[in-house]
């Protein structure tokens, strides 16, 4: 009789762990405010590991495939880049491309953002966040850039000699000294981004996150921002 006792209390015990599990809460989202760094850090810096420590994915590449970074975010403007100078009539290689496109890296690693929680209704699932970015002078930056670039032109034997793969990487470096070595300015731009809950999948798992309403808007700020705009 003792002995169907405590085999009862023991059943009735390991039942009320199972329903004491059953009823915890899921894990609270992280607030809009930081989601909107982690996605600032994914955009900008092309750094996803804030993603991965605050939401918990497997990688950075994870990551930044979920928010439709995947890739190099900077291609685009690699191309471009190239575009303008073969209209010049001149060349670069790929690797001084990268260069560049690192340059401006480094000079992006060096903006910061705060943000803020201005607005938030949890029933609605709705918020707005207040973002402060640390801005790079572009007015300085082209004018800077265009006396380095006058500079490295009048070396009469680099223009003369019509090696048009010499003339576009002697451009192309002056360019990446110059956006490497610029600072950000002690003025901030201001802009609101609105959030609202949703869902994402991580780790084959629906997990509840603030994202922003028009997330290619939000890129745009943030870029428009850096640059002074």
């Amino acid at each position: 009789m003792k002995r169907t006792s405590r085999l009862t209390a023991m059943l009735l015990a390991v039942a009320m762990v199972f329903a004491l599990a059953g009823c915890q809460k899921k894990e609270p989202p992280p607030g809009p405010d930081a989601m909107a760094q982690v996605l600032f850090d994914s955009m900008l810096k092309n750094d996803a590991s804030s993603a991965v420590e605050l939401l918990g994915y497997p990688s950075e590449e994870a990551a930044r495939k979920d928010m439709g970074l995947d890739g190099d975010i900077y291609e685009e403007a690699a191309e471009q880049i190239v575009s303008q100078l073969e209209q010049m009539g001149l060349q670069v290689g790929e690797d001084k491309v990268q260069e560049f496109i690192d340059a401006f890296l480094t000079m992006f690693s060096k903006i910061d953002m705060t943000t803020t929680v201005k607005e938030m209704d949890k029933k609605e699932g709705t918020a707005v966040v207040t973002c402060s970015i640390t801005t790079i002078d572009s007015a300085a930056m082209n004018a800077t850039m265009e006396e380095a670039m006058l500079e490295a032109m009048s070396d009469p034997d680099l223009v003369n000699s019509g090696d048009t793969a010499a003339i576009g990487e002697k451009i192309v470096e002056v360019m990446i000294e110059v956006v490497s070595g610029l600072e950000p300015t002690s003025e901030t731009k201001d802009f609101d981004v609105n959030f609202k809950l949703g869902v994402l999948e991580i780790n084959g798992k629906d997990r509840e996150a603030w994202l922003p309403t028009d997330a290619e808007a939000f890129g745009m700020a943030i870029s428009n921002a850096a640059m002074g705009g």
